[in-house]
């Protein structure tokens, strides 16, 4: 058992936080909802970009191939103009066949065609494979263009996001004041010892919705498995909890009794001298505050008492 009656808290809100913690989490809520959203599109765009790789990669084999052949072409037409035509007086035409982009490669060969010089089925093999080569450049080109599009945007979404979801939790500690970190505990019965010191231990660990440990919790997963410990079961629900549990009156709070806010959407466990430990939102962790802390308080429940 521990007794004492010392409590501290660090810092105080700013003059700018007027909003309550009822509304900032409904805003906190529906950003975290926008926030899941674009995570789960980036999720899935990495599951379409996965598959845009595997056509990358094919792609590129294709690529690969395509250019090989044309090596071996041009090398064939090239010795093929040099040993017919060069008595023609001509010139070395099979410069024109020397490498460069595909597009300016079919332009030099339409030329040798208009001039009605070299009009043979190795011209015609060559062209078609210097054009086939190009389009599979350009998709190459195109497909990874559009990944890179798509993840930029994504992320931009996600960093406006994060940075709002940022802005929101610094208004949500101004208004509900900073976490207390120096505390003594009441004199308690061993079951509500049991129950308090486990979720004490858990202070700094995230929250997570519908987590009940053990390394992360929502408000209620951590009152349920408090509870646990000593072998009551309670729901995973804030508003079953309430429900289900004997209403007492704030003057009579024990320590182990349960303290709902928000219209029963939000919870913690009383551990005595004015304060509760609670999982407060998921952009912060488990921590021990006031009893009046900035959540709108709706009623108080005992499980042991």
């Amino acid at each position: 058992m521990v007794g004492g009656l010392l409590v501290s808290a660090v810092g105080s809100a700013p003059a700018w936080a007027q909003r309550d913690t009822s509304e900032i989490n409904d805003e906190i809520e529906e950003t975290e909802g926008d926030l899941t959203a674009a995570v789960e599109a980036y999720n899935q765009l990495a599951e379409e970009a996965q598959d845009n790789r595997d056509m990358i990669a094919q792609t590129q084999e294709s690529l690969d191939t395509a250019e090989a052949e044309l090596g071996t072409l041009r090398e064939q037409l090239a010795d093929y103009i040099t040993a017919t035509y060069v008595d023609q007086g001509i010139g070395d035409v099979a410069l024109l066949l020397e490498s460069g982009s595909p597009d300016a490669f079919v332009e030099r060969l339409d030329r040798l065609n208009s001039a009605n010089l070299y009009k043979f089925d190795l011209i015609d093999e060559l062209k078609t494979a210097s054009e086939e080569y190009t389009i599979q450049l350009n998709l190459l080109g195109d497909l990874q263009d559009d990944l890179d599009e798509q993840e930029a945007e994504l992320e931009q979404q996600q960093d406006e996001l994060n940075e709002r979801m940022d802005g929101l939790e610094e208004e949500w500690q101004a208004a509900a004041g900073d976490a207390i970190t120096d505390y003594d505990l009441p004199q308690m019965t061993d079951d509500e010892y049991a129950v308090i010191s486990f979720a004490l231990d858990q202070v700094g660990k995230p929250y997570v919705w519908g987590s009940a440990g053990p390394d992360s919790y929502d408000c209620s997963g951590l009152i349920l498995r408090s509870y646990a410990q000593i072998g009551i079961d309670l729901p995973h629900n804030a508003a079953a909890q309430y429900n289900s549990t004997p209403k007492i009156s704030r003057d009579d709070l024990q320590p182990g009794d349960l303290v709902f806010y928000n219209d029963l959407s939000h919870m913690g466990m009383y551990i005595g001298n004015g304060l509760i430990v609670h999982a407060p939102n998921s952009r912060t962790v488990v921590k021990v505050v006031e009893l009046d802390h900035g959540n709108v308080y709706y009623g108080t429940t005992t499980v042991l008492h």
